[in-house]
């Protein structure tokens, strides 16, 4: 019987494991939950909790044969982690600065017709000529995480619109500046031409195409669905700001795109078919899972944002737990240990972000 850690960082079990628990039972897969401090590595035990009878209880386990992994934050869950993926295969890995990666993409060409052009600012008179050439424009870190820190810029006469949310300010040429030095300094951060991917009421969305691998390692379509901005004054929607989500796909594409909602669904579907497969290959180790979030024009076509490791799966649990223990079944006699991304710089050596 195949044996799946769950390795969390949180106290206690999530919702997500629970449904993982019960989807192994029914496909004779033990499942135990776990957290790092449950390793004892002398005794190569772990101290963890499997679900039985709608309740959790605790049990001690042989090392397993996959770790369904989160990803880790303090340097003394790296070193465990790293311990651990020596001789256990994980789950998930890193996948780096993101937009490396999109550069990347953009330099070899095969899915230019979606990405949006990206422009690394590192001084601040370097954004003038860039709000020049495309008007509005996005302001947002190069390795962002949950929406943070994301800016809309637009000229206002000789002064600009500075917007975060619902908060918005008009400041000089000289304020712009400072500001944009200011938040450079914080991280690295780039620009790209503003997209407009709005419902017919004017709100801002983004499309979620939630991706993952499932039985034999192959990639699968495991949902695609939008967050809508709750105020159609914000510019950029994500759920992290409070947009709003639907899964009836059918009803929101008919309501917003009457014409187009077939050929555009279908363009989506492709696109969640082709790009994780072509995404991963410029990775040396394997990934799991992507949450991929696509702005949609007036004009039907489809503009990548972003691409992101770990998506959520609040609305896409079942489906997403399914696959994720039909994917480790693969990973345990599939699966290499000591190949993993869990603290890389990805390909710092060979692009700059």
């Amino acid at each position: 019987m195949t044996r799946i850690g769950i390795l969390r960082l949180n106290e206690t079990p999530q919702f997500r494991d629970k449904i993982a628990c019960v989807i192994g039972a029914s496909m004779g897969v033990d499942i135990f939950f776990f957290r790092p401090r449950d390793v004892d590595f002398e005794n190569r035990t772990i101290r963890g909790l499997f679900f039985d009878e709608d309740a959790w209880h605790q049990s001690m386990y042989e090392f397993p044969d996959v770790i369904y992994n989160h990803l880790p934050l303090s340097d003394a869950d790296k070193e465990l982690f790293k311990r651990l993926a020596t001789e256990i295969p994980f789950t998930t890995h890193r996948i780096g600065n993101k937009n490396v990666v999109l550069r990347q993409l953009a330099q070899e060409g095969t899915f230019q017709d979606v990405l949006i052009p990206m422009h690394r600012v590192k001084k601040g008179k370097t954004i003038l000529p860039l709000i020049e050439k495309y008007g509005k424009v996005v302001f947002k870190p190069a390795n962002g995480k949950q929406g943070q820190r994301i800016y809309t810029i637009e000229p206002k006469g000789d002064e600009y619109r500075f917007s975060h949310l619902l908060e918005s300010t008009v400041c000089s040429t000289g304020e712009l500046i400072t500001r944009i030095e200011e938040e450079t300094k914080r991280n690295p951060m780039i620009v790209q031409p503003f997209i407009a991917s709005q419902t017919i009421h004017g709100h801002s969305y983004c499309m979620r195409i939630h991706v993952a691998k499932g039985a034999n390692g192959q990639w699968k379509l495991v949902k695609y669905f939008p967050f809508v901005s709750n105020n159609h004054q914000e510019s950029v929607s994500h759920l992290s700001h409070g947009a709003f989500s639907t899964t009836r796909m059918d009803i929101f594409m008919k309501q917003n795109y009457p014409d187009q909602h077939e050929a555009i669904s279908r363009r989506i579907v492709d696109f969640a078919r082709r790009f994780p497969v072509y995404f991963e290959s410029f990775y040396d180790y394997p990934l799991d899972a992507l949450g991929i979030d696509v702005g949609i024009g007036a004009d039907g076509k489809i503009y990548l944002y972003e691409v992101n490791s770990l998506p959520g799966t609040r609305y896409v649990e079942f489906q997403a737990e399914y696959l994720a223990v039909q994917y480790c079944q693969y990973l345990a006699t599939h699966g290499r240990p000591g190949v993993h991304g869990l603290d890389r710089g990805w390909m710092k050596e060979r692009i700059e972000a």
